[in-house]
């Protein structure tokens, strides 16, 4: 098995039933999207999980919410920001198998397991709660609309 479909794998054993814990349904995904989203009171709270289109074992949260029930179409709904590693927009920001350089020279670890990085996932996204909540921003949440 290939790192990408590891770090799937982990990710669906973790991460999904965390997710599902909070209230939040799994849509019908796609190979690179996996939509999940819960209704919070006249609001829908939805993410969705995009994996690197060219194979990479990494991925990133877009987020946002819409005005109205659920079903809506994950395709039109307006994103208002991602979930990753560290706030930024280039792929390096999205969560991954590798590690940031001055982490693997403290470690002596070039890489995450896949397991590590869906803890990290499920450790950030609390700031992602708390966006929904309070509108804050914290160190893993990127707003690009807002």
């Amino acid at each position: 098995m290939n790192q990408t479909a590891l770090l799937g794998e982990a990710i669906k054993a973790q991460f999904y039933p965390f997710a599902e814990a909070r209230g939040f349904v799994r849509g019908k995904g796609a190979s690179l999207y996996m939509p999940f989203s819960r209704q919070a009171g006249e609001r829908t709270e939805f993410f969705e999980i995009q994996w690197e289109k060219y194979g990479r074992p990494c991925f990133v949260l877009n987020f946002g919410e819409h005005l109205g029930p659920m079903p809506f179409n994950f395709r039109e709904a307006e994103h208002i920001g991602r979930l990753q590693r560290w706030r930024g927009g280039s792929l390096r920001c999205w969560f991954q198998l590798r590690k940031p350089w001055l982490e693997s020279l403290r470690t002596l670890q070039w890489a995450y397991t896949p397991e590590e990085v869906a803890v990290q996932l499920i450790t950030h996204f609390a700031e992602l709660e708390a966006w929904w909540q309070t509108r804050t921003a914290g160190r893993h949440v990127y707003i690009w609309r807002g």
